[in-house]
């Protein structure tokens, strides 16, 4: 898979101005095949943090958070891998990143479960309405496979009448 990175400059995080993604996305949504193509393939790199991991910063966290308000579907198209910063762009948005001295970690709490099943529900979604696979879009964000978190997101998909029973 090619990985496709996205420049956030300076400029634009710092004001939450989401114009470098939404320029992308609007284009790539609206062509099944072309978004089918990007899935799992995008990685938002931000320009000119002073920090040593982007997603702590509040400017960072509020872009993300106007992207995900944008665009539901975000997980769809980023790249699922740990290092890529999906998952905690998406935690960010959310205000549910924190920093210890042990390192970065999500604040789990049952609201944080919901909006992140919304989230990939959302994604999932997407994928159903592109022709996509969308248990391949839920199953790259399972890191344990202790823990699926498919049924979870087909019985959403069931509730939205998205999928049938």
């Amino acid at each position: 898979m090619t990985l496709r990175q996205l420049d956030i400059p300076a400029s634009q995080w710092r004001v939450q101005d989401i114009t470098a993604v939404r320029d992308v996305l609007a284009h790539v949504d609206t062509d099944p095949e072309l978004a089918r193509a990007w899935r799992g393939s995008v990685v938002l790199r931000f320009a000119e943090v002073p920090e040593s991991y982007p997603y702590l910063n509040p400017a960072i966290a509020a872009f993300s958070q106007n992207v995900y308000s944008e665009f539901p579907y975000l997980l769809y198209f980023l790249n699922p891998d740990r290092e890529s910063g999906a998952l905690d762009s998406f935690f960010a948005s959310i205000g549910a990143l924190a920093e210890t001295p042990a390192g970065v970690w999500i604040v789990w709490s049952d609201d944080v479960e919901r909006a992140f099943f919304a989230a990939l529900a959302a994604a999932a979604e997407f994928a159903i309405n592109r022709g996509d696979d969308w248990v391949a879009v839920v199953k790259g964000y399972e890191y344990d496979e202790r823990q699926s978190r498919s049924s979870e997101i087909r019985e959403i998909l069931v509730t939205r009448g998205v999928i049938p029973a």
